[in-house]
């Protein structure tokens, strides 16, 4: 079962609520709440409990939340500052903090805890950005486009938690934003986003190893700031925005 945490709702307000989506049989059921309602944080998985971490119902929080496989939620800690449009990724056993900010600063710290309280930094982005999409491959945390200070960005950037380094691998064909990252089978996906403001329906590959970004396919729809998560080899897009919130879910394969 897929845990969907908080987030905006079709008219425009934050929501605590936690959903149940079981795959098998489609059905979504409501689950529980969040502690405090967020949405634009960052969600991942730890050693079998869900993080919510940042994000802001009037503007940026700084909370980190624990959710049970339940759906039961506690406050476990806060970040060092305020920070909301990040993005929270499990990798070596921790839970690594990448990009996000509030409106007037992009905030370039990478962080990582094992609990949800207790912070470090491991290393320092090149490009600050809010809004990228960003997904782990080998222990390396990709950290792709986003919406930097003087606007979005096309640049690819690859950390390692583990030295510190931070490296700019390559560039996407434009400026993206808002887009999701996914890796499945091996192969990391950048799916939708946004391009001067507006949805888009594209698929794209990373090739990890040289840096290349190649077409790989089209979404049913152009949609940005999905959720996802893989399971079972199947990549799979939570709602997101297009014209206007959108409440399907989107599956993807390698064919």
């Amino acid at each position: 079962m897929i845990l969907l945490c908080g987030g905006l709702t079709r008219n425009g307000t934050t929501t605590g609520s936690i959903f149940g989506i079981d795959l098998p049989s489609g059905r979504i059921s409501k689950v529980g709440a969040l502690a405090a309602p967020v949405h634009d944080a960052g969600g991942a998985v730890l050693d079998g409990s869900g993080f919510v971490v940042g994000g802001g119902q009037l503007g940026p929080g700084s909370a980190v939340q624990r959710v049970g496989p339940t759906g039961a939620t506690t406050t476990v800690g806060q970040l060092p500052a305020l920070r909301a449009d990040l993005t929270a990724i499990a990798a070596d056993g921790e839970l690594v903090v990448v990009g996000g900010g509030t409106p007037a600063r992009s905030d370039n710290r990478v962080l990582a805890t094992s609990d949800g309280s207790r912070f470090r930094i491991v290393a320092r982005l090149l490009v600050a950005v809010r809004y990228p999409a960003v997904a782990v491959d080998g222990g390396l945390v990709y950290v792709i486009g986003g919406s930097a200070p003087s606007g979005d960005t096309n640049v690819i950037q690859v950390i390692d938690p583990r030295t510190g380094v931070v490296r700019i691998l390559g560039h996407l064909v434009h400026p993206l934003s808002h887009a999701s990252a996914l890796v499945i089978d091996g192969l990391l996906f950048i799916a939708g986003g946004r391009v001067a403001g507006r949805a888009q329906d594209a698929l794209w590959h990373l090739d990890l190893a040289s840096g290349a970004v190649t077409a790989s396919g089209r979404l049913p729809y152009a949609v940005s700031d999905m959720a996802t998560a893989v399971l079972g080899g199947i990549g799979y897009l939570i709602g997101g925005e297009g014209l206007g919130p959108v409440a399907s879910i989107i599956t993807v394969t390698v064919q």
